[in-house]
């Protein structure tokens, strides 16, 4: 009897064993089963991530919203401008053309009578006979009587010279020059404008646009601060465009109308009691206004044997501002601080 009890107790021990190592081996399978359909699904969303990141890298803005890139410049090595009055400008070395220092260069503004500079060297490169004598036909002025303009004080066929127009385009900005040099050379304004535009694009001036030769307002004429120191740099190379460029005061040829010729001042001198500053002078410059552009110049000065060109547009008063000339200021304090770190 107790050998049976005994036999009774060892195979339930044995069934006890076996049922526990079945349960142990359950549990493993169900561990892993369950650790590899997390894997799976570990793999599945990584796929899914990468899918989903490579689609986003690959998509762009609209066409219509992508706007071109400036084209890529030198950083400034120098910061001389400070809190300038201008909203856009630009200060480069006249020989090499490295920017020294600059403020929103490639902002599309209106020019204004900077404008002019082209039609200055056009003038220069087309006519070689600056004595010429060419009175300005009636029909420009009639064009100017519907134009608010500024005009250097030549009269309808006065017998004036080539060089008096050159002069007084650059001097007095005066839009009768510019009309009568661009029928002088091209025969009418629009040909002469197909001229400027063609100029522009051989110098490089890839954010221009001219409309008209005189810098008038107009929504598809336009410009940027690095354009007009690119022509301005150029122009500096013609030794005419130089020669009228740097110079301040002219006397015109004599006429019946002006015996005495006329006396011309520039602009630029005028809105400044001196042309020197601490450290150097302004050798000349081409000013620039409407109501749309904002006081504009762009200028040449020498520091220390060097020359160098600072280019402005879109300066305006500041309520409160009694200052009358801020491109001029902006140009005087520009090429001071240039002097002082050179």
């Amino acid at each position: 009897m107790a050998n049976s009890k005994k036999r009774r107790k060892i195979r339930l021990n044995a069934r006890g064993k076996a049922f526990l190592a079945g349960f142990c081996i359950i549990i493993i399978l169900v561990a892993a089963i369950i650790i590899g359909i997390n894997k799976a699904a570990g793999n599945q969303n990584t796929t899914e991530g990468s899918t989903l990141s490579s689609y986003a890298s690959e998509q762009t803005l609209p066409s219509e919203t992508v706007l071109p890139s400036p084209t890529p410049t030198p950083a400034p090595s120098l910061n001389v401008m400070g809190s300038i009055y201008s909203n856009e400008a630009i200060l480069i070395d006249a020989e090499t053309g490295v920017v020294l220092d600059e403020k929103n260069p490639d902002s599309v503004a209106f020019p204004a009578s900077v404008t002019k500079m082209m039609t200055l060297l056009i003038a220069c490169e087309q006519i070689s006979d600056y004595d010429e004598v060419y009175p300005l036909p009636r029909e420009i002025y009639d064009t100017l009587y519907y134009q608010d303009l500024s005009t250097a004080g030549f009269e309808c066929n006065e017998p004036i010279t080539i060089n008096d127009l050159l002069y007084g385009l650059q001097l007095r900005s005066g839009a009768e020059c510019c009309l009568g040099l661009a029928n002088r050379v091209s025969g009418t304004e629009a040909a002469f404008v197909e001229l400027m535009n063609q100029r522009a694009a051989e110098l490089g001036m890839t954010n221009t646009h001219f409309m008209n030769c005189t810098g008038e307002h107009d929504a598809n004429h336009y410009s940027t601060v690095r354009d007009m120191a690119i022509l301005l740099q150029a122009g500096l190379q013609n030794a005419k465009f130089r020669e009228v460029f740097t110079t301040n005061v002219y006397q015109t040829t004599p006429t019946v109308t002006h015996p005495g010729g006329l006396i011309i001042y520039s602009t630029l001198s005028q809105t400044m009691s001196t042309m020197d500053f601490e450290g150097g002078t302004i050798l000349g410059g081409k000013t620039g206004y409407t109501s749309e552009a904002g006081q504009c110049l762009a200028s040449v000065a020498k520091i220390n044997g060097h020359e160098y060109i600072l280019v402005t547009f879109g300066a305006y008063r500041q309520e409160g501002d009694t200052s009358s000339h801020l491109h001029t200021v902006d140009a005087i304090n520009t090429y001071q601080a240039l002097a002082g770190v050179l």
